[in-house]
């Protein structure tokens, strides 16, 4: 009987065994478990050719996302401090610049890629720029080579045959660029660099000066005597364009020409050309030639009060239909609503703003606003010139922190400190940092915004 309940007994622990075991699924061919696969990278940064450049440090690096955040900002001392960058993957701008250590350049009041870098005086400095920029595509860790440039020429001044009672000598030379922007692009505006002259023994001289060049083939140079109390200006055309990288010396020709004096500051640096001036080849200008340009582009005139043209430009009012009415100075599915108009209790007028903004020239800026679409909709337009004062007088005091409203909300920034933006059907300009209307010029680059009215029907 015993013999009969153990073998009971065991017959009854394997059924249970194997009972349990045929509860557990084996792994199908060909499964692997799931990875944790990470959503960040890391930029490795290394400099390319710092050897070339005598002062370098410190650095100061800026990381740009997609988006034009800035999402990294720091200065470095040496090569190896600089830091090894972790970020999500996606397209950034990485740039860097020196030089910013020395109080010659005056930092834009936003950190985003399109403000400006810009001389802190006269558009002209005497310590250089150096800059270095990368587009890298973050998809896993990777080392990013960066390439160190100069964006300034470097000029030297000398003047040799002026009259004893001349007591204060100061050039223009033009055009030149007012700055670069935090994501490494020239400024290519047309200002003038305003530079004195100091007397040593019997020349007039100046230099090291580094300016930023402009795309012009010719440059301008204007002198402006003081002598017994009375000012006099000279002008002067080169014909020929300045290069980033290279010296000018720019030297009066008398008696065998006149010595620059030691020029150990630009070691290293591509030779530009030795100009060889004679004063008789400049010629005496009115008062007006030596005038500071003002605030607007060299290609710009003011429009007298009263000529404006209010031609609106773009297609016929749409009709949408949509859940929501929009809100004026709110943000409507991808469009900002800057204002509104109620038609009924179901329907309203609308003004909107695109979402994108661009840097670019007139003849660009039309082909743009014709082709542009967003969301089914067509027919944008820049605002007309009354609209453009109503626009710039509501938002001037707040201009920044309506950029930062539109920026959450996946609508490119406004810039208030450097760019003009098109009006008048492409044919003015308006801006944030004055109240002026201006006149468009065909060469420079304008800020885009495009506007459309719509009508929104609630369903």
């Amino acid at each position: 009987m015993k013999r009969i309940f153990f073998i009971q007994w065991v017959n009854f622990l394997c059924a249970c065994l194997l009972w349990g075991c045929g509860s557990y699924q084996l792994e199908e061919e060909g499964e692997t478990p799931e990875e944790d696969v990470s959503e960040d990278a890391v930029i490795r940064v290394a400099l390319d050719n710092p050897e070339g450049f005598v002062s370098l440090y410190p650095l100061q690096f800026y990381l740009f996302d997609s988006s034009d955040r800035c999402v990294y900002e720091d200065g470095v001392l040496s090569e190896k401090d600089i830091p090894a960058l972790v970020q999500p993957k996606g397209t950034y701008v990485l740039t860097a610049f020196s030089g910013l250590s020395s109080g010659e350049y005056a930092f834009p009041l936003e950190i985003h890629p399109r403000q400006m870098l810009t001389f802190s005086e006269n558009c002209c400095a005497g310590v250089p720029l150096i800059v270095g920029k990368s587009h890298v595509l973050l998809e896993r860790d990777m080392n990013v080579s960066m390439n160190l440039f100069y964006p300034v020429a470097c000029l030297y001044f000398s003047f040799g045959s002026f009259s004893e009672d001349v007591s204060e000598v100061t050039l223009h030379l033009s055009p030149v660029s007012s700055g670069i922007s935090l994501g490494g692009d020239v400024h290519d505006d047309d200002r003038f660099a305003t530079i004195s002259c100091l007397k040593e023994n019997s020349c007039w001289m100046a230099g090291p000066v580094y300016v930023i060049p402009s795309d012009a083939t010719r440059i301008h140079l204007s002198l402006k005597l003081k002598q017994n109390g009375e000012e006099t200006v000279y002008g002067y055309d080169y014909d020929a364009s300045l290069e980033a990288g290279k010296v000018y010396r720019f030297m009066e020709n008398k008696e065998g020409g006149v010595d620059m004096g030691e020029i150990s500051q630009v070691n290293g640096w591509e030779p530009g050309a030795d100009i060889e001036l004679d004063f008789d080849d400049f010629e005496q200008g009115e008062p007006d030639d030596w005038e500071e340009p003002s605030d607007e582009d060299d290609t710009e005139e003011d429009i007298p009060d009263g000529d404006e043209d209010d031609n609106i430009s773009g297609g016929d009012t749409d009709i949408l239909y949509a859940d929501e009415l929009p809100e004026a100075d709110n943000v409507w599915g991808p469009f900002f609503v800057w204002k509104t108009e109620q038609l009924s209790s179901t329907s309203v007028k609308a003004m909107l703003l695109a979402p994108h903004q661009w840097l670019m020239k007139v003849d660009e800026a039309v082909a743009a606003s014709e082709a542009y679409e967003v969301d089914g909709i067509t027919g944008w337009r820049v605002l007309t010139v009354e609209e453009a004062k109503e626009f710039r007088d509501q938002y001037d005091e707040t201009i920044v922190e309506l950029s930062e409203y539109l920026f959450e909300n996946g609508i490119d920034r406004f810039n208030k400190y450097d760019i003009r933006y098109l009006c008048d059907d492409f044919n003015s300009t308006f801006c944030f940092y004055n109240t002026r209307i201006s006149k468009s010029g065909k060469t420079v680059d304008y800020g885009l915004r495009l506007f459309k009215e719509v009508i929104v029907e609630k369903k």
